[in-house]
């Protein structure tokens, strides 16, 4: 793998094809992931023992897959625990996420389980999201935007920030810095991937918000993010809503079957807009973010459309 690539948000690819496999491996260095693409070449044991070994050298915390359900049972029997389901990922099946942990503490019942606590925090969720079905924005603008036109925005957006609090050390600040012209704005999640992205606005205020989807387009599957996901009050709250349903109306358009996207758990605020704009928890994704014990869960919100 290439060491180089660890602060990309592009995953680094490696195919491995031999006698006993057949799979492509994601690499996400920065994450300390490792997601296997499986192409159904040899038995679910040898898979996961030369799996291991790359876990071992390598040194990642997690490694997961996506399958359609006539798999599920084989790489059960290797360790993996289902983590969540997207609807229409494959255009005409389900995808189950499969994970496994490379930690000593960890066992699959841990996984599996359900707790209080985590179900507390999806009604807090539901919650929230009720009370941000409420909220009614106007005036507010959402179009289809070129890579070459997001660092501007970005710009605009931070000194309109800036220029509201009396000091620069309060403003608001971008969660990931702007790519460059061959980087997509969010971590890359698949394989033979495009990108598109969508911009949110405020046209009193200037107020503006980014969308952007890595597009698989031989399944009609999108993975949506949002650049300035720190939503503090009702405008912010109400213009992030209003561009996540924008964007899906639009990704309806050409043709998208299944959309989702990955929260971090401790975000409540994105989680229910997802929530408030008829996304579905679908899946809890153990340590799927970060490094080492600085880990995170992430929230599955998925949406299948009727195309």
């Amino acid at each position: 793998m290439d060491k180089k690539n660890k602060q990309s948000k592009l995953l680094v690819e490696q195919m491995v094809r031999n006698d006993d496999i057949f799979c492509s491996l994601l690499y996400d260095e920065g994450n300390s992931t490792l997601r296997v693409v499986d192409f159904r070449g040899g038995n679910f044991q040898q898979k996961q023992d030369y799996l291991k070994r790359i876990q071992a050298a390598e040194g990642f915390r997690k490694i997961f897959t996506l399958i359609e359900r006539d798999d599920m049972q084989g790489w059960q029997r290797c360790g993996y625990v289902r983590e969540g389901s997207i609807p229409g990922y494959y255009r005409r099946s389900d995808a189950y996420i499969m994970g496994w942990l490379a930690d000593d503490d960890w066992s699959p019942e841990e996984m599996e389980e359900e707790s209080e606590e985590r179900k507390e925090h999806l009604n807090q969720i539901r919650e929230l999201a009720q009370e941000y079905e409420t909220y009614k924005g106007t005036g507010f603008r959402a179009e289809n935007i070129t890579q070459e036109e997001i660092p501007e925005l970005v710009d605009v957006e931070r000194e309109r920030v800036a220029s509201k609090s009396k000091s620069t050390k309060k403003a608001k600040k971008a969660t990931l810095e702007v790519p460059s012209a061959d980087e997509p704005l969010i971590m890359q999640f698949s394989r033979g991937v495009e990108y598109y992205y969508f911009s949110v606005q405020n046209k009193r205020t200037k107020q503006s918000n980014l969308f952007a989807c890595e597009y698989q387009d031989c399944f009609g599957n999108a993975k949506i993010d949002l650049y300035f996901d720190t939503l503090k009050n009702k405008t912010d709250i109400a213009l992030a809503r209003f561009g996540l349903v924008s964007f899906v109306d639009w990704l309806a358009e050409i043709g998208t079957v299944a959309i989702f996207a990955l929260v971090d758990v401790d975000n409540l605020e994105m989680n229910a807009v997802y929530a408030s704009a008829g996304f579905k928890n679908s899946g809890w994704l153990h340590q799927q973010v970060g490094s080492g014990k600085k880990a995170k869960d992430q929230i599955l919100w998925t949406t299948k459309l009727l195309v």
